[in-house]
């Protein structure tokens, strides 16, 4: 869908849609950013310019992701998905959060809380 990802927390504007890519990770990834993302140089972490909420990582490898996007920018920003909501350009109903990919198991996440 055409569309922007917003800050969940101020509603900033962060990631436009034609950005977003499959990485195969899990979390939500993106080549480019807009003016209202910052990153910290030192940690690679990704915060709201704006209100400095925590997004995620970004990493300096894009090359892989050959045919996105990423492989001309060389970079993946890594979002929690929760931490952005997703607007359509067309004024549908925003939508909160990403899911995470069926097929994936979290090693992590405590057998009482899976489905």
């Amino acid at each position: 869908q055409v569309g922007t990802y917003i800050c969940a927390a101020c509603r900033t504007p962060l990631f436009d849609s034609s950005a977003k890519f499959s990485s195969g990770t899990g979390w939500p990834s993106f080549a480019s950013a807009l003016a209202g993302v910052e990153v910290e140089k030192t940690r690679k972490e990704v915060r709201c310019g704006a209100c400095g909420g925590h997004l995620g990582d970004i990493f300096n490898d894009g090359w892989k992701f050959l045919g996105t996007q990423a492989s001309k920018t060389g970079q993946r920003y890594c979002i929690d998905g929760s931490a952005i909501i997703f607007q359509p350009k067309d004024g549908g109903v925003d939508v909160a959060g990403d899911q995470r990919p069926p097929s994936k198991v979290i090693q992590y996440e405590p057998e009482k809380f899976k489905a």
